[in-house]
């Protein structure tokens, strides 16, 4: 499947779920669809979809929902929630959180996480 039938079939899944999000589709085929929202600046429609995930624990939307906090797109900048989403998403092994974790830390002046 090439990048741009994806990309349609992405926006088509969107569509046709309008404002509520389907409980039979996979977490990964959510956490796609919340990624491909937060790429297009759709962030009502990331959240919508990947905060649910996150408080699941599933590992990449901690890191999305945690980067929105971080930078502040479609929720208000909070550097102590995005420091929460990716010590959850770290401890469960994601490098990107962990990665995030140590820039932050440097940045602070502190030496670990």
């Amino acid at each position: 499947m090439n990048a741009a039938f994806k990309v349609l079939a992405v926006i088509g899944l969107v569509i046709g779920v309008g404002t509520t999000v389907p409980t039979n589709a996979k977490a990964t085929d959510q956490v796609e669809i919340g990624r491909q929202a937060y790429e297009n600046k759709d962030y009502e429609t990331a959240w919508k979809y990947l905060l649910p995930l996150a408080k699941n624990g599933q590992a990449e939307a901690q890191v999305i929902i945690g980067d929105m906090y971080n930078i502040g797109r479609g929720v208000q900048q909070d550097n102590s929630q995005a420091i929460e989403w990716y010590r959850k998403a770290a401890a469960l092994g994601n490098l990107d959180a962990i990665q995030m974790l140590g820039q932050g830390m440097r940045l602070l002046g502190e030496s670990s996480p």
